[in-house]
């Protein structure tokens, strides 16, 4: 059997699509719990402790950029400074950004929350050994306004 280019490019593409196929295949929740499971888990897991540092580490940040504002303001008005308008730090933009800092710091408590809520949820699918399944329905299967209500949603 002779080699040639074209049959070293066709079994190159077959296997890249082989290969394609398979990490596709492995991505699905009905296949991956079941197949290699201790690696879904992990791979939840992790991705949930990732999002809980991150959100943990933006509350944080403009948690202190939003103090180091205040200082500056409380400054100002301590020493009675009353800054030009072209400044770059201004009273009336310091005073904005703090309610700015003060907005982000509510939103980001919020994410904090999503994150941990995630996190718990990741742990509790491995503690149950959760699997998506091949089923579609059944009478057991929970209806999804079910899962809302059970999370306190409307």
């Amino acid at each position: 059997m002779r080699i040639d280019a074209t049959r070293v490019v066709k079994l190159g593409l077959f296997l890249c699509l082989a290969l394609t196929f398979y990490k596709g295949f492995m991505k699905l929740p009905e296949v991956y719990p079941v197949l290699d499971p201790e690696r879904f888990y992990r791979g939840l897991i992790n991705d949930g402790e990732n999002s809980l540092v991150m959100k943990e580490r933006h509350f944080d940040f403009n948690y202190q950029t939003g103090l180091a504002v205040a200082m500056r303001l409380r400054e100002m008005r301590e020493r009675g400074e009353t800054p030009p308008d072209t400044a770059l730090v201004t009273r009336e933009r310091a005073e904005l950004a703090l309610g700015k800092c003060l907005a982000k710091d509510a939103r980001n408590a919020d994410y904090v929350l999503l994150a941990q809520e995630k996190l718990d949820r990741a742990r509790r699918l491995k503690a149950e050994g959760w699997s998506l399944g091949w089923s579609l329905g059944g009478a057991d299967f929970p209806r999804f306004d079910d899962l809302g209500a059970e999370a306190g949603r409307p």
